[in-house]
């Protein structure tokens, strides 16, 4: 099963889509003026990682949370007021990402790093048991 990014005001986009690849923009702005933050998701046979682009926002200023198999990222950067700004390409404000989670992980050994403006968000796998090609069941 695919890990499925949610957007609340856009339509559900599917990540790791092989077809398609990445369909969705992730420098949107949603109606309520929050931003999604710049991710990458990574899987391997044993996890899925997905690295933000958080830089600047104090670790205070994060959370993750998991709530009804949905992965949600909150964050703000704080202005500092008193600056004359020549250029400002910096988005000051909230930033939300959400995903839901498949299947086949395992929710009590999320791991989370925030290093050098990175978070990574660790999600490992459950082992699953190989389905059988076949399979006759006795009747009782």
């Amino acid at each position: 099963m695919n890990m499925l990014a949610v957007k609340y005001d856009y339509p559900t986009v599917k990540l790791f889509d092989e077809i398609f690849g990445d369909l969705f923009n992730s420098s949107v702005i949603n109606s309520s003026g929050i931003k999604t933050p710049i991710h990458d998701i990574i899987e391997t046979d044993k996890e899925y990682i997905i690295e933000t682009s958080l830089a600047g926002i104090l670790r205070e200023n994060i959370s993750v949370e998991v709530e009804k198999d949905v992965l949600t990222i909150n964050a703000e950067r704080n202005e500092i007021i008193n600056l004359q700004y020549k250029r400002k390409e910096t988005y000051f404000g909230k930033y939300e990402l959400s995903f839901k989670l498949p299947n086949n992980i395992n929710q009590d050994k999320i791991d989370v790093i925030l290093y050098n403006g990175i978070l990574r968000i660790v999600i490992p796998k459950m082992k699953e048991e190989p389905k059988l090609d076949k399979l006759t069941i006795k009747i009782k």
